[in-house]
C-alpha cells in the first residue's frame, strides 16, 4: 500500500514508513514545540531517504504533486491545513486523520488542553476519515487511555503519542489486508467543538471552584504559555497550584475571590468560590502581599 503523510509527528511518519510504502511527507512551518517535532521528523526522513515537501498552504501545485504520486491512502496527523475535496478524492482509500481526542467530543484545536481544563479522566486518540467538516468524518478506530488528576497537558502527551502510533499501525495493517474500511458515523448530538487557545485565554477566574482552577492551571502549565492573574497591573504567571483534597470541607470565607489570604513558605493562598487555592509555583515582577487582591474576573450576569 502506498501512502502520503501530511503533518509533523515523527511517530506517525515512522509508522507510515514501517507499515506501507511512504511516498512523501508534506509539512508546513511551525514554532515552539511544533518546530522541535518537525526537526525530529525531518531527521528520520533523511535517515531513510523519504521525500519531504515544505509548503505553507495547499495550493494547486501541492494538489498536482500529491496526484502525481498516486497514493492509495493519505494519512493526516498534527496538520493545520484543512484538506480540500479534490485532495481527499485522490487516493482510492481516501484520507484519514489522527485526532488526539475521543470524537465526536473535542473536535477542533488543542484537545489535550481542553480535556484537562474540563477535568476529564479519560482521553483517546481517534482515527477517522477526512470529510468536508472539521473532525467529523466516520470513525475507523478509537483507543482510550486514562488521565490522572495529577497529570498536566505535557504529561499526557506521551500517552497520546503511544496510543496514536499503536492505533495508526493497526489501522494501516487493516487497510493493507482489507482495502477501504467501513467507518462508523459520528453521533452529532454528542459533538463538542473546541476553539483554538491563545495566551490571553489563560486568565484565571477566581470565581471558579478550587477544582476548576486546579484543572485550568495544570492544563496550561509549561511548556504552554501558562495560566496567569493580574496583580496591581502586573501579570503573574501561575505554573502550579496544590491539588484540592476531595474530602476537605471548605469554609465559606467572606473574602472576595482573588483575595490573597496569606503568603508564607513559598506558597500563596488565595480565596476562591467555595474555599481557597494554594499557589506553589509562580513568576511575578512585583512582591505579592497578604490581604491584597488579585484582579478578579467577575461572575457572569445571572450566575
Amino acid at each position: 500500500m502506498r501512502t502520503v503523510y501530511l503533518g509533523h509527528n515523527p511517530g506517525y511518519a515512522a509508522v507510515c514508513h514501517e507499515e506501507s510504502e511512504l511516498l512523501a511527507v508534506f509539512w508546513h512551518e511551525g514554532s515552539g514545540n511544533l518546530a522541535v517535532r518537525t526537526g525530529q521528523m525531518l531527521e528520520y526522513c533523511r535517515k531513510y531517504g523519504i521525500v519531504t515537501v515544505r509548503h505553507n498552504r495547499l495550493d494547486d501545485v501541492i494538489d498536482r504533486m500529491i496526484g502525481a504520486l498516486s497514493p492509495d491512502l493519505i494519512v493526516v496527523g498534527e496538520y493545520h491545513n484543512l484538506l480540500k475535496k479534490n485532495i481527499i478524492n485522490i487516493p482510492r482509500y481516501g484520507a484519514i486523520n489522527m485526532h488526539g481526542a475521543p470524537l465526536p467530543r473535542y473536535r477542533g484545536a488543542h484537545p489535550i488542553n481542553w480535556m484537562i481544563i474540563n477535568g476529564e479522566t479519560e482521553g483517546a486518540v481517534t482515527c477517522h476519515y477526512v470529510s468536508d467538516g472539521l473532525d467529523s468524518g466516520d470513525i475507523i478506530g478509537q483507543y482510550f487511555f486514562d488521565i490522572s488528576e495529577a497529570e498536566t497537558a505535557y504529561d499526557v502527551r506521551p500517552k497520546i503519542e503511544e496510543t496514536g502510533c499503536k492505533l495508526l499501525r493497526d489501522v494501516l495493517r487493516r487497510f493493507s489486508c482489507e482495502g477501504r474500511l467501513t467507518g462508523t458515523p459520528q453521533d452529532e448530538a454528542q459533538a463538542l467543538y473546541t476553539p483554538p487557545r491563545k495566551p490571553e485565554d489563560g486568565l484565571i477566574d477566581w470565581y471558579q471552584s478550587p477544582k476548576r482552577i486546579y484543572d485550568f492551571v495544570r492544563a496550561l502549565t509549561r511548556p504552554y504559555p501558562g495560566a496567569f492573574a493580574m496583580y496591581k497591573g502586573h501579570k503573574v504567571h501561575i505554573w502550579k497550584v496544590a491539588q484540592p483534597e476531595s474530602s476537605m470541607v471548605f469554609d465559606e470565607s467572606s473574602s472576595r475571590p482573588g483575595t490573597v489570604l496569606s503568603v508564607d513558605q513559598g506558597a500563596i493562598v488565595v480565596a476562591v468560590t467555595g474555599g481557597r487555592i494554594t499557589v506553589l509555583d509562580w513568576e511575578s515582577e512585583t512582591v505579592i502581599r497578604g490581604n491584597d487582591c488579585f484582579e478578579a474576573v467577575m461572575p457572569h450576569s445571572g450566575s
